[in-house]
């Protein structure tokens, strides 16, 4: 009886023992196991790191700017407004008067018309220069050379919050015997819902060029700008024009 109650109990420890063995063992390779998943996920982190980086503000302004110029050129998408109004922007499409811009006063659903970014004055500082590849289309048989829009004088007047008033220097080179090029004085303003300077012959100069530049590439240093005859806005020239 004893011999059989003393081999019971020996087969009982062993049994314990082995069960901490056995889950001893389990816990050690879970162990391992998640180890190696740390291990694996740390180098698809590393990985990844590599490949793709956080996309920027500006970077995104750029794409949707370059989505909605597609969008209005096959006229799919963007609400077109009125002569004398400008786009909120957002997903959903809504014009206000371009003299709401920029008030002090939200209009636009989501406000997007008192914006800092968009009541910026980046573009119409003294000083600077955006400059590109013209290519002459009409008015006169010029050959294609860099062209720059100069910002020489920038007035922004607390009775019309919506504007910017400019002068301005408009050099091309005309590849004359003179090769001096030409400078036009201009003078004109800066419409800030429509992100667009507008300039003409100065006063007491006479009338030969104006500019027309849209800052609709999503950020304040490039430009689509057209060189125009005032009276008419008949396209001479056109070229995409970048800070410098």
């Amino acid at each position: 009886m004893w011999y059989m109650l003393l081999l019971v109990g020996l087969a009982a420890a062993a049994s314990d023992i082995l069960d901490a063995k056995r889950t001893e063992y389990i816990i050690k390779n879970q162990n391992f196991f998640l180890d190696h998943l740390v291990e694996e996920l740390h180098e698809l982190e590393e990985k990844f790191s590599k490949i793709s980086h956080e996309v920027d503000a500006k970077t995104i302004r750029q794409l949707k700017a370059r989505i909605s110029n597609l969008e209005e050129d096959h006229h799919t998408y963007h609400e077109h407004c009125g002569e004398e109004e400008a786009p909120c922007g957002g997903d959903v499409p809504q014009c206000i008067s371009d003299l709401l811009f920029c008030d002090g006063e939200k209009d636009c659903r989501d406000g997007n018309d008192e914006d800092d970014d968009t009541c910026s004055l980046n573009i119409t500082h003294v000083g600077s220069s955006f400059t590109g590849l013209a290519t002459w289309t009409g008015c006169e048989d010029l050959k294609p050379d860099h062209t720059v829009v100069t910002i020489t004088a920038s007035i922004h007047k607390k009775e019309s919050p919506s504007r910017v008033f400019l002068r301005a220097l408009l050099s091309f080179d005309t590849h004359d015997r003179s090769r001096s090029g030409r400078v036009i004085q201009l003078s004109g303003l800066y419409n800030f819902g429509k992100r667009q300077i507008l300039l003409g012959p100065a006063r007491d100069t006479k009338p030969t060029y104006g500019v027309v530049c849209d800052f609709n590439l999503g950020d304040d240093d490039h430009a689509d700008c057209k060189i125009v005859i005032p009276a008419s806005h008949f396209v001479c020239a056109h070229f995409n024009a970048a800070r410098y």
